[in-house]
């Protein structure tokens, strides 16, 4: 994980992961143009789930600004790689169907359905990430390979889908 935004998110969320934090918090970004109301937020989480307001608005002002930067920098806040596989391959899955919860609610009454063919097919995509079984998963240089291969996919498939719902409405 990013240190900073790790650091940002343990500080943020009582009850999410940093990564589940991060993967609504760019769900909500991205149907928005990197615009997230808080109380969107707060509505799709529960304030249970969350800290203090300034905590949280650090994390989404640091997040949203990764996202939406000109020079692509933007990363999944996902575990280091000196984390086991199997838990690596489980936070992935984990951001996936955050970033889905979060996309969902930004969209608001619109539906997945009105958005372009080629955000359909990621938002699909993202689904059957969600359901990785780390468990079977083979360790090794071809696994550690895949699941950088995933994460990377993962990562063009947001900003994809940032671009196309911008470019929708």
């Amino acid at each position: 994980m990013s240190d900073d935004l790790s650091v940002l998110a343990e500080n943020a969320a009582t009850t999410l992961s940093g990564w589940e934090l991060h993967g609504v918090v760019c769900g909500l970004a991205a149907c928005r143009s990197g615009e997230i109301a808080l109380q969107d937020l707060l509505d799709l989480v529960g304030v249970e789930a969350l800290t203090d307001q300034a905590s949280v608005e650090a994390f989404v002002g640091e997040s949203v600004a990764a996202l939406v930067a000109d020079d692509l920098s933007f990363a999944l806040l996902l575990p280091d790689d000196d984390v086991p596989l199997e838990l690596r391959m489980e936070a992935l899955a984990d951001w996936s169907g955050a970033f889905l919860a979060g996309l969902g609610a930004g969209l608001g009454s619109r539906d997945v359905s009105s958005l372009p063919e080629e955000a359909q097919e990621v938002i699909d995509d993202f689904s059957a990430i969600t359901e990785l079984d780390a468990a079977s998963a083979d360790e090794g240089e071809s696994a550690e390979t895949d699941l950088l291969q995933l994460q990377e996919f993962v990562k063009v498939g947001v900003l994809l889908i940032m671009g196309l719902v911008d470019a929708a409405e």
